[in-house]
């Protein structure tokens, strides 16, 4: 075998060598990326579950405040309900402009 059938050979072997740790890498580095995207979509689920929950319970508690305040000054409340009818019959029937 000569000199350069050797090297070559060599040359070879580590081309492997460097390969297969390469190909190790990117599957250590596929399997961090996999597991950091899951946590972070777990993450953005729950964070999205509890601003819905905060959401409805606002809501509730603002629907309760209406209601109470309806009962409290009913005469108040049909003048405001008027007046809103008023400004939003207004909006839409003003002329539109191109």
């Amino acid at each position: 075998m000569t000199d350069t059938t050797r090297r070559t050979i060599s040359e070879t072997n580590g081309a492997r060598m460097a390969k297969n740790r390469i190909l190790e890498d990117v599957a250590d580095l596929t399997g961090t990326a996999r597991r950091a995207i899951g946590d972070t979509a777990h993450k953005a689920a729950d964070f999205a579950t509890d601003m819905a929950d905060e959401a409805v319970t606002r809501g509730r508690q603002a629907a309760k405040a209406v209601v109470h305040e309806v009962r409290e000054h009913p005469v108040r409340s049909l003048a405001i309900g008027a007046a809103v009818g008023v400004l939003v019959a207004a909006i839409l029937m003003r002329p539109r402009q191109r």
